[in-house]
């Protein structure tokens, strides 16, 4: 990658780094070991600075507050009975209520569907910010090996395989790979006798390319 000297874009001052850089050394240290953001509201629209589940300006989370404890205050007590049945939010599984916050039968399932919901913010995050185009310009211009032919590519998308061709060809090796662990007698070595005739292919059309 090419390292050209550039202007951080938080303190002005000059370093070198490739295209996907915007940072100083310091600046981009400090920016990773504090998570605190400008956030926007859910609920007012105002830019306030928040954590990575901050969703709500101070003004309008006090709101939220007071809304939940009038409905709670409303409902005359817990909604749920400690003992009580409910059924997890993430497989449907009835489980026991052990406390007023519990939402899902096991730590398995409360771990799965923390991982989905840092899933979907991190994509909405990289949506608003403009990350997802960056990463895709980066793997459109890091180079890549095709694992079956063995040409070397570049992808806007993270594959390994270099076109349609080379997808269909590997699946077929992948489905008679997966024949044969189930014990079924199948004719591999003509695929692979397939991959190594268009691997010399490639590899003639790229050095008559270099002469």
């Amino acid at each position: 990658m090419n390292r050209t000297e550039k202007a951080c874009i938080k303190c002005g001052k000059f370093f070198h780094g490739g295209s996907d850089k915007f940072y100083c050394d310091d600046c981009a240290k400090a920016l990773k070991s504090n998570v605190m953001r400008t956030r926007t509201c859910k609920m007012c629209g105002v830019e306030f600075l928040g954590g990575p589940r901050a969703s709500y300006c101070p003004e309008c989370r006090k709101i939220r507050q007071k809304e939940a404890s009038a409905r709670a205050r409303k409902r005359g007590g817990a909604a749920r009975p400690i003992g009580s049945m409910d059924k997890c939010e993430w497989c449907g599984s009835e489980y026991i209520v052990n406390s007023g916050r519990q939402k899902y039968c096991s730590d398995e399932c409360q771990r799965e569907a923390v991982l989905e919901w840092q899933r979907k913010h991190k994509e909405g995050y990289n949506k608003i910010s403009g990350q997802d185009i960056k990463k895709a310009q980066r793997r459109k211009e890091k180079k890549k090996i095709c694992v079956y032919c063995g040409r070397v590519f570049s992808s806007s998308t993270p594959t390994n395989l270099c076109s349609e061709y080379c997808r269909k060809k590997n699946r077929q090796i992948k489905e008679y790979q997966a024949e044969i662990k189930r014990g079924k007698n199948v004719n591999i070595g003509r695929l692979l006798n397939e991959q190594k005739e268009y691997q010399s292919k490639v590899e003639t059309n790229e050095i008559e390319k270099t002469i």
